[in-house]
This record gives structure tokens, sequence and C-alpha cells, in this order.
């Protein structure tokens, strides 16, 4: 058993845009857990790439802490 005291959850609008985003930001095999298929459970430390890599293609990604 793992437990996870600082994640990240991404929720993408559909599934392809969640494949998108993670693999922009190089995080896709560092998945921790999928909740649906739009959605991600990342190491916080990789839910902030993913911010960023959006960031730096000039989309704003709602973010809530």
């Amino acid at each position: 058993m793992k437990f996870h005291q600082h994640v990240g959850v991404i929720e993408a609008e559909n599934e392809q845009a969640l494949v998108e985003a993670l693999t922009i930001a190089r995080v896709q095999a560092r998945v921790l857990a999928k909740l649906a298929p739009n959605v991600a459970v990342l190491e916080r430390e990789d839910a902030a790439l993913v911010i960023d890599a959006l960031q730096k293609l000039g989309l704003h990604p709602k973010v809530m802490q």
C-alpha cells in the first residue's frame, strides 16, 4: 500500500486533451492513478510540470490550490 500526501489532480475536458497535456509535459509514464478517462493523479511536482508546459504554449489552465 502506498500513501501520497502531496498530489496534483489534472482534470481535462476529455481524454485526448489529458493525453496531450501529459505528453507535452513528458509525465505520462509517471501518472499515479487515473480516476476517470480525463482525470489523472500525479505527484505535485509533475502536476506543476504540466501547468508550466501548458503556460509555455500560451494556454491558461485553471489552477486550484
